[in-house]
């Protein structure tokens, strides 16, 4: 499947950087941008306060000069401010009401007057909490007037008014240089940020490739994952355990498809043939007997191979979690010695119990019988005759252990890491003596495991095997 463009992970990662960038980018400008614009206010309102004092100063300290001629010399003292400075005279009695207005020519009469309240309001401010307010914009020009209400003797208000027409040009010059900074900001991290990303997803590009290019008949495959120590390194190595782990499976599956096979087709092949000699002429009643008689042996181990399989397909099934029912595994291991004693006794071999303690588990019954049947029927199989099969089930540290130990043949230290591997047989010339199917102990080893068993095996060639099998409580 080829992935488009737009729905690659490389495209989305980087939409998103772009997207989270873009936003903290965004959030910061606006924060900038009040600040900034706090701190012109702030500016403006101090220059506000210091030319309403100075008109107040004025007209104080140079006894005989008017609020005109004040407002005046003030307004000159701030050219570069162009200032609008009026008194407000408020009525002192019968309400509340602006007796009278004093400014210069350059303020148009009525243009530069608030509510009514408002200068009453300034009236009983101090120099703690004075009035500030924006005028917006109107007869006095494009541009809002920042003005501060002082108030003097009187009551008298001193109304200072500067335009914001300079404040505002500094707040648009400094919005342009911030789209400006922030695309451009946005741009390179957007290209820095798609390289880096890429340059991330490259191994996961490799894993791709090196999974399009694995099959079953080639898990040979790996992934270089170099000195990665990241999460990348991590899905690298992950990857690698798994194909290592299919590969070891994909082995299994083929050899015991392949021995599944030869072990089907040898009893089929031999019932075939002896089915088609006996058809080619009539023959006496003994020899069909015979014929019968063998068909029939080789149709028993057949149904055993099936029996066994279908019954490891079943343990396979099956978890831990699911055992919640309390068996005895003591009386499973009495009833199982009584059913086996008959075959034990046909071998002239001693099977023995040295010691069974009461043992409770969860688990299915059923199939720890065929667990705990499985070792004593080994046991006793591979044992010469007038050998020993002993058994116990002991109690310690917490724990309940099964022991099935022979003197029979005993068991290769090269063979013992196979010997739970199914139909691994371990000696192939006695494989028709012993009667084997290599089934049974990787019956016992997924029985064990379902009821979270371990199990242990101690062998010694031609002297004897010992399996324990612990289960804790």
């Amino acid at each position: 499947m080829k992935i488009k463009k737009f729905r690659s992970l490389s495209f989305k990662l980087t939409l998103w950087y772009i997207v989270i960038l873009g936003g903290i980018i965004i959030l910061a400008g606006i924060f900038q941008y009040h600040s900034f614009k706090d701190s012109l206010l702030d500016e403006l309102d101090a220059k506000l306060l210091e030319i309403a004092d100075e008109t107040y100063e004025t007209w104080y300290r140079k006894r005989g000069v008017s609020w005109e001629e004040a407002i005046r010399e003030t307004t000159g003292k701030f050219p570069s401010y162009q200032p609008l400075i009026q008194l407000v005279k408020l009525q002192e009695e019968k309400g509340k009401k602006i007796k009278e207005v004093i400014h210069t020519t350059s303020i148009e009469e009525g243009s530069f007057l608030f509510d009514v309240r408002t200068y009453y309001r300034a009236d009983r401010s101090d120099i703690d909490n004075l009035v500030y307010m924006t005028l917006s914009e109107g007869k006095l020009g494009s541009f809002p007037i920042r003005t501060i209400l002082f108030p003097v003797r009187g009551p008298n208000i001193v109304q200072v008014g500067i335009s914001l027409e300079n404040t505002e040009f500094d707040l648009r010059r400094l919005m342009f240089i911030m789209i400006l900074a922030g695309s451009g900001l946005m741009l390179l991290s957007s290209l820095g940020g798609n390289f880096i990303i890429r340059k991330a997803l490259k191994p996961v590009k490799s894993v791709v490739q090196t999974a399009k290019a694995i099959s079953t008949d080639d898990l040979s495959l790996r992934i270089e994952a170099g000195q990665r120590q990241d999460e990348i390194g991590e899905l690298v190595d992950t990857f690698n355990d798994m194909i290592s782990r299919l590969e070891k499976s994909v082995k299994k599956i083929k050899q015991f498809s392949g021995d599944v096979s030869h072990e089907l087709r040898t009893p089929l092949t031999i019932i075939r043939g002896e089915i088609e000699v006996l058809l080619r002429k009539e023959r006496d009643k003994e020899e069909y007997q015979k014929t019968l008689k063998s068909t029939l042996e080789e149709a028993a181990y057949l149904e055993r191979i099936i029996d066994d399989l279908l019954f490891l397909s079943r343990i396979e099934a099956l978890e831990k979690k699911e055992f919640k029912k309390l068996v005895q595994l003591d009386e499973i291991l009495l009833k199982v010695v009584e059913s086996q004693e008959l075959a034990a006794k046909k071998k002239s071999i001693s099977l023995d119990i040295k010691k069974v303690e009461p043992a409770k588990i969860n688990g299915e019954e059923i199939l720890l019988e065929r667990m705990v049947t499985n070792l004593i029927d080994n046991a006793i199989r591979y044992t010469h005759p007038g050998g020993k099969v002993k058994v116990s089930l002991d109690k310690k540290d917490g724990t309940f252990t099964l022991l099935v130990q022979d003197t029979g043949i005993g068991i290769p230290e090269e063979s013992l890491p196979l010997i739970f591997d199914r139909f691994y047989v371990v000696d192939k010339s006695r494989f028709k003596e012993t009667g084997g199917l290599g089934l049974g102990l990787s019956i016992v080893k997924r029985v064990a495991s379902c009821h979270g068993g371990k199990i242990e095996v101690e062998s010694e060639v031609n002297k004897g095997t010992s399996f324990l099998v612990h289960f804790s409580i």
